[in-house]
């Protein structure tokens, strides 16, 4: 059983409030920020894709995306080195996508429980406290995002 059967859903559910984020968002916003030191919505995202392949990778994945920028891996590599791209808005939503369920697919073939070491440095110290952690990083950059775009002078849906 995959440490991450336990909590298959909610992944899923995550995913799927971030991607309320992006409902009537203009691409000409996406990599913009509302303050100097806050981040993008699209760097929030290219943060969350980066931690997400990551640590796929070192359980076995071959993911790349173009939304991986190794300086988006922490908030502050990232606020003095912005993130840019050229994705808009429907590609950035693909992209996401594209790359939770490959990860998604590698956690879900991982033959661990949740009371196993994890094999690597990363948040916590069994592969429960790992899936917990990872669940958690989705839903807290969820928030910064309907946050910046709260900033920004964007209505959203009821977040």
């Amino acid at each position: 059983m995959s440490f991450l059967d336990t909590q298959s859903q909610a992944w899923d559910s995550a995913h799927w409030e971030f991607s309320l984020v992006f409902e009537d968002f203009a691409d000409e916003d996406l990599w913009r920020r509302a303050d100097p030191q806050l981040l993008s919505v699209g760097e929030l995202v290219a943060h969350v894709v980066y931690s997400q392949i990551t640590y796929a990778n070192q359980l076995g994945g071959q993911i790349s995306s173009p939304l991986s920028y190794k300086n988006a891996r922490y908030y502050l590599t990232t606020v003095d080195n912005p993130v840019e791209s050229t994705l808009g808005v429907e590609e950035v939503i693909q992209e996401l996508d594209r790359v939770q369920k490959a990860v998604k697919e590698i956690f879900m073939s991982v033959d661990k429980g949740r009371d196993d070491a994890l094999p690597f440095r990363g948040p916590g110290r069994t592969f429960g406290e790992f899936a917990d952690y990872m669940l958690f990083h989705v839903a807290y950059h969820t928030g910064q995002a309907f946050s910046v775009r709260h900033l920004m002078g964007h209505k959203t849906n009821d977040n």
